[in-house]
């Protein structure tokens, strides 16, 4: 049976693209965007995660959620927030934890399947040479955008069915998929933590 609930979901590479103003490796972006895609596809729903995979696959989406939930109610004023002692804005933080797990799993999936494209959105480490993508948009874009980014690892994770946990993903340095798995969870509720240490400082803005 077909479904049309997910055609958002299924048109991620392309949203990624256009929303992010992605720097896609190897291609420009109009040649990536231009990747044809079957009508068809996009109305099917995704195949199911590998079924070993599954629980991690849960934690790590779960934490995204739970990082979600913490940015959803901050205004874009709340998002741009610059610390005085010098620490990252709530904004980078979301780009930084989306741009991560976009990044790798895009790499292991174009080593499997060339037609995905590597997006590479991440943002520059430093605060002082850190430019936001959307210096505009509210929490609940941004959290918009983060789910984009867990809806793309799950439309393409059947890449993966023949790949154990303990087996080292193609064109990524983690040992195994296990370990990025469990990484991208930490790193949510990690950075997650850290901007809400921030609601606590002086000079965080009320609204």
């Amino acid at each position: 049976m077909r479904v049309r609930f997910p055609v958002l979901c299924l048109l991620t590479i392309v949203c990624l693209l256009s929303l992010a103003e992605a720097r896609v490796v190897g291609q420009s972006i109009d040649k990536a965007a231009a990747i044809p895609i079957e009508a068809s596809v996009l109305l099917d729903a995704p195949r199911p995660i590998p079924k070993r995979l599954s629980k991690l696959f849960d934690r790590m989406e779960a934490a995204n959620r739970r990082s979600q939930d913490v940015f959803r109610k901050l205004s874009a004023a709340q998002m741009s927030f610059k610390p005085a002692n010098g620490t990252h804005t709530p904004r980078w933080n979301a780009e930084h934890m989306a741009g991560r797990q976009l990044m790798f799993f895009s790499q292991i999936y174009h080593a499997l399947d060339p037609n995905i494209p590597v997006v590479n959105v991440n943002p520059r480490q430093m605060p002082e040479d850190y430019r936001p993508r959307h210096p505009d948009w509210d929490g609940k874009q941004e959290a918009r955008f983060m789910q984009r980014v867990d809806d793309f690892c799950r439309r393409y994770a059947y890449l993966l069915e023949d790949m154990q946990l303990e087996d080292k993903p193609p064109a990524t340095s983690w040992p195994s998929l296990k370990a990025l798995l469990l990484q991208m969870e930490r790193h949510y509720d990690e950075h997650t933590a850290n901007v809400e240490k921030k609601f606590a400082l002086p000079d965080w803005p009320r609204e």
